[in-house]
């Protein structure tokens, strides 16, 4: 018997030491892995570029903080990202991510798709949860908190961006312009000038900058506050939507943007960049001779940029930044990470700007960084420097180049608007669309159908306005409007 127990032990002994193998032996104890789909604004990089900026971070996490898990990265197109992440985060399948970019955290928190992270807060989350205290109502659903908001520039300073030499040559004195109205006159001048030229690409930004002009702040995407009084408007109603409508119309009969409008697939920086208008409106988080530098060393013809302001936001409610999957195995893990994408240099900047080697290389005295021999912005393998503004702490952790200013973003100047910015009386107010979703969704199928050809300009709003507004109203946007000014006037009690 004493024999058959020791032969028993001995197996049971062998089975346990083959059930933990190592880390590397990816036995039973191999280290989980935290997968994060991020999007990026810029052309997705291949699988073996990733995979490299993957291995850079993973060695970090290993080697250097000692972290009980790894990351997978996966990179998706900004267009793609919005269609395949919810699909994903509702099927839950095999492959689908832990770690998301939250893009509607009202929607996504009454769709059970993102996890609270209440829990978190204190412990995994705590560097970050400290860092962003001021602006974690954005995150916060029905009381509780289901986003990272991305501490950023949100508040951006838009610019007219536009070629210098050619608008020089014309005498064109840029320096007056500081709203669309001065702009209006500006172009004008320019189409005298250059007929067979446009010197904007879209007008969908307008309502953005009369939003400022006007103090109109967007709740819940469908309604409004108008200065400081916490009565909520169909969006669509004010005059911020309605110039700005009016306003793209007028530009585009006129021949001042491009005349493609809506149809025109590309994105604002890719037009203006490639030569095909001469200018742009924008949005960014630094001063115009930054900006404009930046224009001017990375377009493809040439050509060099002016900037400058023509309106500045107002802080608003934001409803992006990062949050965890609901089926997640491992969200303290999860929870982990994202913390350090605030608050960790190296791994704010690996995974923005990719891997040392690969994608960039240090100077002599390690202080400035510049791009391997032979390549440049637009030919790195890896390159998500304009995904800066979509997750993580934005004000901190830039490498700098010694070409100049390669994101568009500035910490210290983007910081100063931030806190410099007007704040709206329902700043944080985030609407549970619970009581709501029929009309949300119908409401949301009608903005889609007729916002976009109004904000380029494609059609004449006389005509399709109205329409838009009926249309809206049978969909039940004054249901929506009432809803959320019964939850605004709570959320105001607390």
């Amino acid at each position: 018997m004493k024999k058959l127990i020791v032969l028993l032990l001995t197996v049971l002994m062998l089975f346990s030491v083959a059930g933990c193998g190592s880390k590397e032996e990816g036995g039973s104890e191999e280290i989980p892995t935290i997968t994060m789909d991020m999007s990026t604004l810029f052309i997705v990089p291949s699988l073996e570029a990733t995979q490299k900026v993957e291995d850079a971070l993973n060695d970090y996490l290993l080697n250097t903080l000692n972290e009980d898990f790894k990351v997978h990265l996966v990179i998706t197109a900004i267009g793609d990202y919005f269609q395949k992440i919810p699909m994903e985060l509702a099927s839950g399948g095999e492959d689908a991510p832990d770690v998301v970019q939250v893009f509607s955290v009202s929607d996504w928190a009454n769709q059970g798709y993102i996890l609270p992270l209440d829990d978190y807060l204190n412990n995994e989350l705590k560097g970050a949860y400290d860092m962003i205290k001021p602006i974690m109502g954005n995150g916060r659903v029905s009381g509780q908190t289901y986003m990272m908001p991305r501490y950023f520039g949100t508040v951006l300073d838009w610019k007219f961006i536009y070629n210098k030499d050619m608008v020089d040559a014309a005498g064109v004195d840029v320096t007056k312009v500081n709203d669309l109205d001065t702009l209006e006159e500006c172009l004008a001048e320019l189409k005298v000038a250059y007929p067979d030229e446009h010197f904007l690409v879209y007008c969908n930004q307008f309502d953005r900058i009369l939003q400022s002009k006007t103090h109109t702040s967007q709740v819940g995407t469908y309604t409004a506050t108008v200065g400081n009084d916490t009565t909520l408007y169909n969006y669509y109603e004010t005059d911020a939507f309605k110039e700005a409508i009016q306003k793209a119309y007028e530009f585009r009969q006129k021949g001042y943007a491009d005349p493609e409008g809506s149809a025109n697939t590309l994105s604002h920086d890719a037009v203006v960049m490639g030569g095909s208008s001469k200018g742009v409106i924008m949005g960014h988080s630094n001063d115009c001779d930054s900006i404009a530098y930046m224009f001017s060393t990375t377009n493809t013809y040439g050509a060099n940029f002016g900037a400058q302001t023509i309106a500045i936001d107002d802080l608003a409610t934001d409803t992006l930044g990062i949050g965890i999957a609901h089926y997640c195995k491992n969200p303290d893990k999860a929870a982990k990470f994202i913390n350090l994408l605030y608050t960790d240099q190296f791994v704010w900047d690996t995974v923005i700007y990719g891997a040392e080697g690969q994608d960039y290389v240090w100077n002599e005295d390690h202080t400035k960084v510049r791009y391997p021999d032979g390549l440049d912005f637009n030919s790195i393998p890896y390159n998500c420097m304009y995904s800066c503004g979509m997750i993580g702490n934005g004000f901190d952790y830039f490498l700098e180049f010694e070409s100049g200013n390669e994101t568009g973003s500035n910490g210290e100047y983007g910081k100063i608007l931030f806190e410099k910015a007007s704040i709206p009386p329902l700043y944080g107010f985030i609407p549970n669309t619970t009581n709501v979703m029929n009309e949300v969704t119908a409401v949301s199928n009608v903005v889609e159908q007729y916002s976009n050809v109004l904000l380029y300009g494609d059609v004449n709003p006389e005509e399709k306005y109205p329409e838009f507004l009926q249309a809206l109203k049978d969909a039940g946007i004054d249901k929506i409007v009432a809803d959320y000014q019964a939850q605004a006037d709570e959320w105001l009690k607390g």
